[in-house]
């Protein structure tokens, strides 16, 4: 199956939702190798990932995946990005975690080790002790209680270990980086995304609507995947009523 897909992608024609929904069960379950995931993966990328396939993709990510339900005073959010902006910049979204756990706020951040930046949030938080392969219950546990915790991909997402190889072998992006986000095992509704491309802002925001989410910002400066004082940002923001679209500078910042 995943070769004629793969051949229909070569010719520049979307999968239906059906058809990426079997073959992504095909390749979380392992029955697929890395050669002809590889091939799929980067003809997929090549093409253009429709909303439809994404959502696909999404929803056997999340049935593959381990989850939580930390019980909290408060809305839980995550703060995180796409990676794949190629700049080697420190972890933002995890330094900005904890800062909204300071202040009060409920974060369950999701993440992992980097890829292209200087240090992913998995090692940031291994760093100052936290064991990345803690339990689920005990990162509900520990969410509940200080506010703040993290759910290691490799750990809430098992399933991935059967794409792994396949990633290193198309060596650039693929539909994954865009998904990671998306994925919280916490299943959480509102989200703070900084994203690579201006291309894929709003229709992050419009993928996770379909998956009922609540309060969604996606934003980019520049070619920064995250909010930048001295350079025009963009913002998608949607919430329980509307999706808006804004730009601002660092005056209206400050």
């Amino acid at each position: 199956m995943i070769r004629e897909l793969t051949e229909y992608l070569s010719t520049g024609n979307n999968l239906s939702f059906d058809d990426m929904t079997s073959v992504m069960n095909a390749i979380l379950s392992g029955t697929q190798n890395d050669k002809e995931i590889a091939e799929f993966l980067k003809n997929l990328a090549e093409k253009g990932e429709s909303d439809d396939e994404l959502l696909a993709m999404l929803n056997k990510m999340e049935e593959f995946a381990i989850h939580i339900s930390p019980k909290c005073q408060g809305k839980v959010i995550d703060v995180c990005g796409t990676g794949g902006d190629k700049l080697k910049t420190f972890n933002i979204s995890t330094t900005a975690s904890f800062v909204i756990a300071g202040a009060g706020g409920n974060v369950a951040k999701h993440g992992n080790r980097s890829i292209s930046g200087v240090s992913g949030s998995a090692d940031i938080f291994e760093y100052f002790g936290f064991d990345l392969n803690s339990e689920p219950s005990k990162v509900n546990e520990i969410i509940e209680k200080f506010g703040i915790g993290f759910m290691f991909a490799q750990k809430f997402h098992p399933a991935m270990k059967n794409v792994a190889n396949a990633r290193k072998v198309v060596g650039g992006r693929t539909a994954f980086n865009l998904l990671g986000p998306l994925t919280n095992p916490a299943m959480v509704k509102n989200q703070l995304i900084g994203v690579f491309s201006d291309e894929y802002q709003e229709r992050i925001i419009k993928i996770l609507q379909r998956k009922n989410a609540e309060t969604i910002m996606t934003v980019r400066s520049n070619h920064i995947q995250e909010q930048n004082l001295f350079t025009k940002k963009q913002h998608h923001y949607k919430n329980d009523y509307r999706l808006s679209r804004c730009g601002l500078t660092e005056g209206q910042l400050v």
